[in-house]
């Protein structure tokens, strides 16, 4: 099967534009014959889009049964394409950093909730602001896939727990905000080593910020401690690969 890897741009708190940026690549996926298409995380809100105010981020975050979910699971549906992309979610009053995957029907086959605190600011009540309890595995399309945020992948716990699962192929959206220089001479090569010990590719996917200061994009395979194949950081598009 065709994954694609998407590295775009999203803007913080501009669920509309962000929406249609996800429609967008749904549309060319389908035409490139795509079968799952990946955003970054938190990308529907913005990895910037919270306040930390707790009704605040309330009101921004999105249950699994509103309305922006089921237009984006109806899309997906129309582009008979299916779909991963980070959110913040809402669910009976608490706050998670989480990743969902539509199928190419319209159906919610995995949501993840992210499992390392390093999301949140230090102001976060959490009492409210919440992680998850562990991995899970989903099949489609015959490939058994987990999916891992950001730093989640940063604990040697979490590594072994991910190889016990034994899948085909691991998501990790994510958002960082290096420099292409930083990157380029050292970190890349980093986040490769630190995911070897997963027997299974790691499809990395970071997002693009019009700011000085945001992430670049790019998005890489790593397998082995190597990078298989890469969307060199800067750029914005589609890295297809095969599993």
């Amino acid at each position: 099967m065709k994954i694609g890897l998407v590295s775009d741009v999203f803007r913080d708190g501009n669920i509309e534009y962000n929406v249609n940026q996800i429609k967008k690549r749904l549309k060319e996926g389908s035409r490139k014959k795509i079968d799952l298409i990946c955003f970054g995380e938190s990308f529907l809100q913005g990895f910037d889009g919270l306040s930390w105010e707790y009704h605040e981020d309330l009101s921004r975050a999105c249950s699994q049964k509103d309305d922006i979910i089921l237009s984006l699971r109806e899309y997906a549906s129309i582009c008979k394409i299916a779909l991963s992309f980070g959110y913040i979610e809402k669910d009976e009053g608490t706050i998670y950093s989480s990743n969902m995957v539509i199928s190419d029907d319209g159906q919610i086959i995995n949501n993840y909730r992210r499992i390392s605190p390093g999301w949140k600011e230090p102001m976060a009540d959490t009492r409210y602001y919440k992680e998850g309890k562990g991995f899970s595995l989903f099949e489609y399309k015959g490939k058994k896939f987990t999916t891992a945020i950001c730093g989640d992948l940063w604990n040697d716990k979490n590594i072994e727990s991910i190889k016990q699962l034994k899948a085909d192929c691991v998501l990790w959206p994510l958002y960082i905000d290096y420099s292409i220089e930083q990157w380029e001479n050292g970190e890349k090569e980093e986040y490769a080593l630190q995911v070897k010990e997963i027997p299974a590719p790691v499809l990395m996917i970071n997002s693009h910020v019009d700011a000085e200061n945001g992430a670049k994009g790019g998005c890489c395979v790593f397998l082995d401690g190597h990078v298989l194949k890469e969307l060199l950081m800067g750029n914005i598009g589609i890295l297809e690969y095969e599993v």
